[in-house]
């Protein structure tokens, strides 16, 4: 299914009680479009930030800066990938899966930093999707209901519209943890075979 902006504006607008569409995200004489413009960005970045989305998962190794950490707790300081929203696990690349202790600071100059004690690294983390066909219904659902609580006062002049968005935006994520989760697996056939064995 192809999910455009367009239509995430119109189920934010339907969920205000708004029944009249808009024809397009990009229209320029269209209030409701322009305000839901100006919060979509940051709307899309808090709801991939709020949640591990499958969709949004990305793993990449790690570069690391040429300073020394200052944090008495971390040796190594590595750079943080520009398209990372929410950094989600850390592993050394033989660790065959086991996750590391980190923590995201600054360096001197006010740059975003991943501090941690392994080197090299493997980054899990949450990316910036902005293609929204890569989207899947469940974000953009998610998205059209927290873009609803941010904008409903605004449109509609109804506080109450956007706390009830807000509300169904929360049970959606909390319902997108189930479906998310039967996404995969983690057990290997083979290992689980042989388990049984022993």
């Amino acid at each position: 299914m192809m999910i455009t902006k367009t239509q995430i504006f119109n189920m934010a607008l339907h969920e205000m009680g708004v029944s009249a569409p808009i024809e397009n995200a990009d229209v320029q004489n269209d209030t409701r479009a322009v305000i839901l413009r100006n919060f979509y960005n940051t709307a899309r970045d808090e709801v991939l930030k709020s949640f591990d989305w499958n969709f949004a998962e990305k793993y990449r190794e790690l570069t690391p800066l040429a300073e020394k950490s200052l944090n008495p707790k971390y040796e190594f300081m590595f750079d943080v990938p520009n398209d990372c929203l929410c950094a989600r696990d850390i592993y050394e690349d033989n660790s065959l899966g086991l996750t590391k202790k980190f923590k995201l600071s600054a360096n001197e100059a006010g740059q975003k930093v991943i501090l941690t004690n392994v080197s090299p690294c493997i980054l899990r983390y949450t990316r910036r999707v902005v293609d929204e066909n890569l989207f899947d219904a469940e974000f953009a659902i998610a998205l059209s209901l927290y873009l609803a609580a941010m904008t409903a006062q605004t449109i509609t002049g109804v506080q109450a519209k956007g706390e009830s968005a807000l509300k169904k935006y929360w049970d959606k994520i909390r319902l997108g943890e189930i479906s998310n989760a039967q996404e995969g697996s983690d057990i290997d056939e083979d290992d689980s075979t042989y388990l049984d064995m022993r």
